[in-house]
C-alpha cells in the first residue's frame, strides 16, 4: 500500500512538470492500481496538453506584415548631378544659407526617421501577441483539467487504499483460493461461534447512517447493522456478486422465496469478500 501512495506521486509530479508527461502516463499505466477509467481520461488529457505544449514551442512560426513597413530611406528633395550649376564658380539659385532652425528642424526629422526605422511595425506586434495569447489560453485550459483531474483521482485513491481492515490482515489472503489454502486468523468477538466453526472473514461494512460489520464464516455469512442482525447459512446463498465497486450482493433461498441483501463494503474489501464466499460456497466444508 505504501509503495502505491510512492508511485502515485511520483506520477503526479511527472504530469506536473508537464515536460516528463511520457513517463508519468507510462508509470501510471505500469506502476500504478488507478482505475482504467481514469487511465484512459488522464492519458487523453495530459497527450493533447503535451501535443500542445510541443506545437507551441516548435510549430507556431511568427508571420510578418510589410505592410506599411517604411522603408530603410528618407527621400528628401535634395540636389542630384543633373541639377548642379552651370558656372562652378558661381553658387546657384538654388543654394540657400541654411538657417539654424531649419538645420535642427531637419535633424529632428532624421532623427524620428531613424527610430521609425528601428520601430517593429504595430500591425505585426499585434499579430504575433493575438497568437502567442491564443496558444497561451489553450495551454492553460489543458493545465487546469489536467491538474483538476489528478486532485479528483489522487482523492479517491486516497479515499480507498487509506482503508484498512481492523480484523484480519487482507495481504496474507492468496488469490485465487485452492484447496490448499491458508486462511489467516481473523479478530472478530462479536459472533458467537458454532461448535468447530471458524471465521474466514470480516470487514467493516460502511452503508451511511447504517454502518457495522460484515462477517462470513464456514456456515454462515452474517451482517451487522445499525437496523440489526441478519445470518445467512451458506447453504442457502443462491447468488452473490458485485453490484459496483462498494455494494455486494447476496441471494438467499427462504421460505417467503429468494430474497436479496445488500452490503456497502470498502472498495479495497470487496474482492475478498467475494472469493471467500464462492469458494466457501463451492467448497464440502460448509454445512448442510
Amino acid at each position: 500500500m505504501q509503495r502505491d501512495k510512492v508511485l502515485s506521486i511520483i506520477t503526479i509530479a511527472c504530469f506536473c512538470s508537464i515536460i516528463l508527461i511520457p513517463l508519468g502516463i507510462a508509470l501510471m499505466w505500469f506502476m500504478t492500481s488507478w482505475q482504467k477509467k481514469r487511465k484512459i481520461i488522464i492519458s487523453s488529457a495530459s497527450g493533447l496538453l503535451y501535443i500542445a505544449l510541443v506545437a507551441l514551442i516548435l510549430l507556431i512560426e511568427p508571420s510578418y506584415n510589410t505592410g506599411g513597413v517604411s522603408l530603410p530611406f528618407k527621400y528628401s528633395g535634395g540636389e542630384t548631378a543633373y541639377d548642379a550649376p552651370a558656372n562652378p564658380g558661381r553658387p546657384s539659385k538654388k543654394e540657400k544659407k541654411i538657417s539654424p532652425a531649419s538645420d535642427k528642424k531637419q535633424k529632428s526629422e532624421k532623427t524620428a526617421g531613424n527610430s521609425d526605422e528601428e520601430r517593429i511595425p504595430r500591425s505585426v506586434k499585434r499579430q504575433s501577441g493575438r497568437t502567442l495569447g491564443r496558444a497561451f489560453y489553450v495551454f492553460l485550459f489543458f493545465l487546469v483539467l489536467l491538474i483538476l483531474i489528478l486532485w479528483r483521482n489522487f482523492r479517491a485513491a486516497g479515499k480507498k487504499s487509506d482503508y484498512e481492515n481492523p480484523y484480519v490482515d487482507t495481504n496474507l489472503y492468496k488469490l485465487p483460493f485452492t484447496a490448499e489454502s491458508k486462511i489467516p486468523l481473523v479478530h472478530f468477538q462479536r459472533l458467537k461461534l458454532n461448535q468447530n466453526e471458524k471465521i474466514l472473514y470480516a470487514t467493516e461494512s460502511v452503508q451511511k447512517d447504517n454502518e457495522g460489520d460484515f462477517v462470513v464464516t464456514d456456515q454462515r455469512a452474517v451482517i451487522f447493522s445499525q437496523t440489526g442482525t441478519v445470518e445467512l447459512p451458506i447453504s442457502t446463498l443462491t447468488a452473490v456478486l458485485s453490484v459496483s465497486n462498494s455494494v455486494m450482493q447476496l441471494n438467499a433461498a427462504g421460505d417467503e422465496g429468494e430474497q436479496k441483501y445488500y452490503i456497502f463494503l470498502p472498495e479495497n474489501q470487496m474482492k475478498y469478500a467475494l472469493a471467500i464466499i464462492r469458494w466457501i460456497a463451492a467448497s464440502p466444508r460448509s454445512s448442510q
